[in-house]
């Protein structure tokens, strides 16, 4: 399951939660009908879904009153990863590249990525090995290829990346 939101308040009194989103798609993801499920057990269908100033805010069936929802504080919403759309080609989820093994085109491991950071220009891998760790754009210049199947990254290795 991939999370999507925490529920991180109430707004008004008929049970509408105040959501802080972790997807790129809350369209597609609070959609009215989708089945969400809270802290990956408790299946909750979205009724109502609209945004406002960055932030999420939905009705869910069952939830009708500031009670039931103030219940939900701190929560979490996660989507089965079998209700995310295909990508399209060299387009990928977080959860696909967050792991993977990167190695140079020597075929030589450099670590693993173990976080990913948004920089407004571009995406930007931290890769770890050890104790050390290094920075790698997520672009065409340093990217060769990525197996998501394998989780295997390849990158050109630049003088002074590591």
């Amino acid at each position: 399951m991939i999370q999507v939101a925490k529920i991180i308040n109430t707004h008004g009194l008929k049970g509408e939660c105040k959501l802080y989103l972790y997807t790129d798609d809350p369209g597609h993801r609070f959609e009215k009908g989708r089945i969400l499920y809270l802290n990956e057990k408790t299946p909750l269908k979205v009724v109502r879904f609209r945004m406002q100033k960055g932030l999420g805010y939905a009705f869910f069936e069952g939830i009708d009153s500031i009670d039931e929802a103030e219940k939900l504080k701190g929560d979490s919403l996660y989507i089965r990863m079998e209700d995310l759309p295909e990508t399209e080609e060299n387009e990928y989820y977080y959860h696909e590249l967050n792991g993977c093994t990167v190695k140079n085109e020597q075929g030589e491991e450099l670590g693993t990525v173990t976080d990913l950071l948004e920089t407004g220009a571009n995406l930007v891998l931290r890769v770890r090995n050890g104790k050390d760790s290094f920075l790698v754009p997520f672009v065409d210049a340093f990217i060769k290829d990525v197996n998501v199947s394998d989780k295997v990254i390849v990158i050109e290795e630049m003088e002074g990346l590591r």
